[in-house]
């Protein structure tokens, strides 16, 4: 660490706690899964996490040590804290709620999983000039990609717009629907296309007809 930056020795930390939670996420689920408990979904639009390095480290046990490993090289834990940014993946009460409901079931063991959009940048960044307010893009991703895996073998192709399209066919009702949904942990928004049929009344005429 004699020659490592403080941004380095931040990833650097960043990465072993992330793969001390995925390990650890991995044997929960397999024990949930054969358990047949129930899983929740919470949905929302943006998540306020906040810096994950300083509440990982405290929830695992861990800062007190990670504090003394640091301390013996000379360095504080505050400065590698400093380099994480804050999470732009929200802004307000409801991205500070949605995150607490992820705390909330993580202490209670609860499977949960929360789904939201991964923003590249933040609100906005300001700083004061000759007194006048100036604002900047908060590019955010940066520094705090360390903590996302990204899955491009999942991406997929998002559409905009649409409209439902009905047809009939062979004595079924069709439907075209276009369901979104969305990947785990923070991911961008896919889409599902899907069909649902029907078949007419036993009593339907021969030419198609709506159902009662």
């Amino acid at each position: 660490m004699d020659v490592a930056s403080a941004e380095q020795i931040y990833r650097c930390m960043a990465m072993i706690v992330r793969q001390i939670m995925s390990d650890r996420q991995k044997q929960f689920q397999a024990k949930t899964l054969g358990e047949g408990k129930k899983q929740v979904y919470y949905l929302c639009m943006e998540f306020l996490m906040g810096r994950s390095l300083r509440t990982s480290l405290f929830n695992l046990g861990l800062n007190e040590v990670a504090e003394q490993v640091l301390a013996d090289a000379d360095i504080k834990i505050d400065t590698i804290y400093e380099q994480e940014p804050d999470a732009g993946l929200g802004n307000g009460g409801l991205g500070r709620l949605a995150a607490c409901y992820l705390d909330g079931m993580a202490t209670d063991c609860i499977p949960g999983t929360g789904y939201s959009i991964l923003y590249e940048y933040g609100i906005f960044k300001q700083k004061i000039v000759d007194g006048w307010q100036q604002e900047t893009a908060d590019n955010w991703l940066p520094g705090g990609q360390v903590w996302i895996k990204s899955h491009p073998d999942q991406a997929q192709e998002i559409r905009f717009d649409g409209q439902a399209i009905e047809t009939w066919e062979g004595g079924f009702h069709h439907v075209k629907y276009e369901n979104s949904t969305l990947s785990l942990l923070f991911p961008t928004i896919c889409t599902l296309p899907v069909t649902a049929r029907r078949a007419f009344p036993s009593c339907a005429c021969g030419r198609p007809r709506h159902p009662a």
